[in-house]
């Protein structure tokens, strides 16, 4: 299990180029380089509720929020485990 943690996270590190951020007119979250990381698409649920277009900008800006969070702890797990290697 912890290597598979380890795999996927090296797969994401090596994918994306932090940081990330969200663009409210394309509904996207886009990576530094430019690249799409993800598609944000609630209209099938949420064009029914009040307030539709601000909760898909929400939740785009939380995505992109926790994967800057993710990368930065993850930087901070990389530098601890390259510590032990000493």
């Amino acid at each position: 299990m912890i290597m598979k943690l380890r795999e996927e996270n090296k797969l994401i590190r090596d994918t994306v180029e932090f940081p990330v951020r969200y663009d409210n007119k394309q509904q996207t979250v886009w990576d530094s380089k430019g690249m799409m990381v993800c598609d944000i698409r609630g209209w099938g649920k949420i064009q029914f509720m009040n307030k539709a277009e601000e909760r898909q900008d929400v939740i785009g800006e939380k995505i992109a929020n926790l994967l800057n969070e993710y990368a930065v702890e993850e930087s901070k797990n990389e530098f601890n485990e390259s510590e032990l290697c000493y």
